[in-house]
């Protein structure tokens, strides 16, 4: 059969992806395609209209959710059956669902992400994934740890625990893990979480209602995006530029709009590495300080600093006791941990934990007590010193690459830790066109958009190094470079870093 390629008008007010899938959507009810038949290759529907394959993902999948198609391993997009391009023929729900699971379901087929790679092209360069690396996972150090626990404790931590907000020795040790930027913290000011998203989620769950604001920075961390779409929240979105956090728009945000809560990443920012520096989180502070809003700091990779001392948390610098810190082991150890922890007030961890007893009676006391025990053996020191100084390598590669390769009006941050930096260009739409025609060249980038909450066209890329060794730096680098010039159309000149 003839492919047959949409027509889509640029001056019409709505969206190019609407218009592909109402395109399709009529070729289906009109009978010009029928059951079976394979809508074209995106990468080839992208190319005829000059647009993104985003966008192009994005009409496909409004089609999908509509019934009319359905990806088909080996064959593509095709034409479903019952299709009808009134919308008829979706497969019917399994029984009513809740506002929170429909709008978990719809985050969750939208698959935000990297442009896939095309068929048969090798890969240069991963920069899209921020799982750590699992061959850098300490497995023996580990299996020695769990060994040693259920040798000692077997039976006691195999049965229901009865530390609601974790084990003591646990929070005793990471509250002195953390004293060097929250110098006040005690153990009880800590509950132990199923990782850094339940944490987030509980968050979520003790401080806003359905209809809620909540205040994110723009661009923001994606998977919070779901959660605050699932709980029904609504949200205004901050800048956060390399002149630190837009104050004059938080704080409207925060008078006009009443907002009930803050989500800020203040160190190694997701995606753009950044980190507020003292003077801009005593001024943010000052800010939030004549409000009763809370703030929830995302501490995620705090313990990646490789160069630079430490900074204070929002919490140790907040005099209401209003802001809680979130942190995490899954980028500094491993994801399958799934441990995290909440530092607060007890007036704010005391319903925190409440939730979190009927969401999973407990988190697991045998994981947290061989971390209790991988840490007292020093091997989590070990492990942390070991990924800080392979981070500071790859960060060095990063910046000289992007040095010597470059073009004018191309901007790259420059972080002090953390696993992410942020590659910009000078327009809007710049860098989802770079992440399409990077991975045409084998590099995976993920592109801005999926960092704004509208999935607004982006000037930027996440650049994430966790997947990607020193020389995979510099040949990814030199390939982006050159997709940064075809994108600009501009000869390579001086370079600006962010």
């Amino acid at each position: 059969m003839h492919l047959l390629l949409p027509e889509v008008d640029r001056e019409a007010p709505a969206p190019l992806a609407a218009q592909i899938a109402g395109f399709y959507a009529r070729a289906i009810a009109e009978g010009r395609m029928r059951v079976g038949d394979r809508l074209p290759p995106i990468r080839e529907v992208a190319a005829t209209l000059d647009v993104t394959r985003a966008t192009v993902q994005e009409g496909y999948r409004q089609l999908a959710e509509r019934g009319l198609v359905a990806g088909t391993v080996g064959r593509g997009t095709v034409v479903v059956p019952g299709a009808r391009g009134d919308g008829a023929g979706a497969l019917a729900p399994v029984g009513p669902l809740s506002p929170y699971a429909e709008a978990a379901l719809r985050r969750s087929e939208e698959v935000p992400g990297a442009p896939p790679l095309p068929p048969g092209q090798p890969l240069v360069a991963n920069f899209a994934e921020l799982a750590p690396d699992d061959a850098r996972f300490p497995v023996d150090a580990w299996r020695a740890a769990m060994d040693a626990v259920l040798t000692r404790r077997g039976a006691e931590l195999l049965g229901y625990g009865r530390a609601q907000h974790g084990l003591p020795e646990l929070r005793e040790l990471l509250a002195a893990r953390t004293r060097d930027i929250d110098p006040g913290l005690a153990a009880d000011d800590l509950l132990v979480t199923a990782g850094a998203q339940q944490a987030l989620d509980l968050v979520l769950r003790t401080f806003c209602a359905p209809g809620d604001t909540v205040v994110v920075t723009s661009p923001s961390y994606h998977q919070m995006h779901g959660l605050l779409r699932a709980h029904g929240l609504n949200f205004v979105q901050v800048p956060f530029t390399a002149d630190g956090l837009d104050l004059e728009q938080l704080e409207r945000a925060l008078v006009r709009r009443q907002a009930r809560l803050v989500y800020l990443t203040p160190t190694f920012h997701n995606p753009t590495g950044r980190t507020l520096d003292l003077a801009q989180r005593r001024a943010l502070m000052d800010v939030v300080a004549r409000t009763a809003t809370p703030i929830v700091e995302d501490e995620y990779q705090s313990a990646l600093r490789m160069r630079g001392e430490p900074l204070p948390t929002l919490r140790s610098l907040d005099p209401r006791g209003l802001t809680v810190t979130v942190s995490s082991v899954s980028k500094g150890l491993f994801p399958a941990l799934r441990i995290g922890w909440i530092a607060g007030s007890g007036d704010v961890l005391r319903p925190m934990a409440a939730v979190k007893r009927f969401m999973d009676l407990e988190t697991s006391a045998l994981l947290q007590a061989a971390l209790v025990e991988f840490i007292r053996e020093g091997h989590l020191d070990r492990h942390l010193d070991a990924l800080r100084g392979e981070l500071r390598l790859r960060h060095a590669a990063l910046q000289a690459a992007c040095r010597e390769h470059l073009p004018a009006g191309c901007a790259v941050t420059d972080p002090d830790g953390g696993f992410v930096a942020w590659l910009e260009l000078p327009e809007p739409g710049h860098g989802d066109r770079l992440a399409d025609l990077a991975a045409d060249r084998g590099v995976r980038v993920v592109p801005g958009r999926v960092f704004d909450l509208h999935g607004l066209p982006s000037r930027g890329v996440r650049l994430s190094l966790t997947r990607a060794d020193q020389r995979q730096i510099r040949d990814g680098i030199a390939v982006l470079a050159a997709q940064c010039r075809a994108v600009l159309g501009a000869p390579v000149a001086a370079r600006s870093f962010l």
